[in-house]
């Protein structure tokens, strides 16, 4: 890691050495180790699990060939037994104990446990139980019997200075790798509840995300309920102000063709009374200046178109009427799949040879609406669909599925679509793409409003050249 200085808390000097130079040899490698794992421990990084077997194969590896030089050498001398059992067994005790560290399954404490394991074999065998071996071994080649050589070595001092200060480095060492350990644990926590509460915003601003779709879309509805409703209450006023002079232009034109008919009556009476009297000529130069004849022909067919506007005026009247109307007061349980055919049935007429309707109904349950102002919604979606169609072949199609707890139902085709502009304002009231005298505009915007007011929805998507799709979705229970 970097920014960690390098740690060597046991240098090699000669109270390490025995004399003995293959023994030497091993204990050097031994030093080298417990520096190693100091430096690891400082830094409070993890032993890998391939890194922790080498080491202990290594340590099993000194174990091996260290252990059995020395007790080879100590057989070769004489060396009291005394000394040889505890020797031994200290030996038995670490290839033990080195068995023992290959379960560990806690990597934040491996080097901990091994840098205390590899320390306190240097510190209280090599410098003590090795360094009294030595002792006794030099002693027997003197002339000393193994008795003497392990009797003077028994009564042997070391430096307790030494001991003590050898003792409090390897405790320091020790105390640094816990606070490490402790360090790394805390932080593997931090990082832990770092992606927990990471994850906890993302969540959070998901649904924030979610939430404020949400929120636009009803926002949007509201406004075009709002505005649809301002239409409507405009709609109904002006219904209410033209129904009116329209009764009185339909009622006294009624009058004035009867009064025309008698007026013409009138005329054939006083053709017959004139014909051959004294004032036959004035009569039938009168008759002629007023182009009698023409206006005898001509007046019925004013009429008529007169009576067949007034119709028109009276169709959109009664359109703004039912646009204007509160929504559907009186439901009744109806099958959806019914209204669907009966709405396919009625618009069948205004369908060009060539166009077909395609169905598609999954099962449904009946469901509580008006179905007369329902009708007529679907009824303008077919409208227009044959419209989108032209005079060309094509297919709509009708499809009707639950879903969510709605009701959705498809009335696609595949005539000539629409571009963005039209499209954002194709359920505004009097806007329509036909020609003029071909339509009159409300009848997607009724559509609109009719759906609003049994509590669903309509959604339309449209590619220009490739057809539109229209989508009502209605709740399965009104709501309340």
């Amino acid at each position: 890691m970097s920014g960690v200085p390098r740690i060597t808390p046991f240098q090699w000097a000669d109270y390490f050495e025995t004399g003995f130079g293959e023994v030497d040899a091993q204990h050097h490698k031994l030093v080298d180790l417990v520096n190693a794992l100091a430096q690891r421990a400082a830094t409070g990084s993890e032993i890998k699990p391939a890194e922790l077997s080498h080491v202990l194969d290594g340590l099993g590896s000194y174990a091996l060939h260290h252990f059995t030089a020395e007790e080879a050498l100590m057989a070769r001398t004489g060396l009291d037994e005394r000394h040889l059992r505890s020797h031994r067994q200290s030996h038995a005790d670490f290839v033990a104990q080195v068995a023992e560290m290959r379960h560990s399954t806690d990597p934040a404490r491996a080097v901990p446990m091994l840098h205390r394991f590899v320390s306190s074999w240097l510190t209280f065998h090599i410098l003590d139980t090795d360094q009294s071996m030595a002792r006794q071994l030099r002693a027997v080649a003197a002339g000393s019997t193994p008795a003497e050589a392990f009797e003077a070595a028994a009564g042997y001092s070391s430096d307790p200075g030494n001991t003590a200060l050898i003792t409090a480095v390897h405790n320091l060492l020790g105390l640094v790798a816990e606070r490490n350990s402790e360090l790394a644990r805390i932080n593997v926590r931090l990082e832990q509840r770092v992606t927990e509460r990471t994850a906890e915003l993302t969540a959070a601003n998901q649904t924030l995300r979610h939430t404020l779709a949400s929120l636009q879309e009803t926002r949007d509805r509201l406004l075009e309920a709002d505005k649809l409703a301002a239409v409507g209450q405009l709609a109904a006023g002006v219904a209410h102000e033209i129904n009116t002079p329209l009764g009185y232009v339909a009622s006294n034109l009624g009058t004035l063709r009867e009064y025309a008919e008698r007026l013409l009556a009138l005329v054939d009476t006083a053709d017959r009374l004139a014909a051959g009297g004294r004032n036959a000529d004035a009569w039938a130069a009168a008759r002629d200046g007023t182009d009698l004849d023409f206006m005898r022909e001509d007046l019925p067919t004013l009429v008529a178109e007169s009576n067949r506007g007034l119709g028109q005026v009276s169709d959109i009247v009664h359109a703004l009427q039912d646009f204007a109307s509160a929504g559907p007061a009186e439901t009744r349980q109806v099958a959806p799949a019914q209204m669907l055919n009966e709405a396919i049935q009625a618009t069948a007429s205004t369908r060009q040879p060539g166009q077909e309707v395609v169905r598609s109904y999954a099962s449904l349950p009946d469901m509580a609406v008006n179905p007369t102002l329902l009708g007529e919604a679907f009824k303008a979606l077919l409208d227009n669909a044959g419209k989108a169609l032209g005079s060309d072949p094509g297919t709509i199609a009708v499809r009707a599925r639950r879903q969510d707890g709605s009701l959705v139902v498809e009335v696609e085709d595949d005539g000539c679509g629409m571009d963005e502009a039209t499209r954002g304002r194709i359920f505004e009231p009097f806007f329509t793409t036909r020609p003029v005298g071909q339509g009159r505009g409300l009848g997607l915007s009724s559509a609109y409003r009719i759906v609003s007011r049994h509590g669903g929805r309509l959604e339309v998507s449209s590619t220009p050249g490739k057809g539109s799709c229209f989508r009502v979705v209605l709740p399965l229970v009104p709501p309340g």
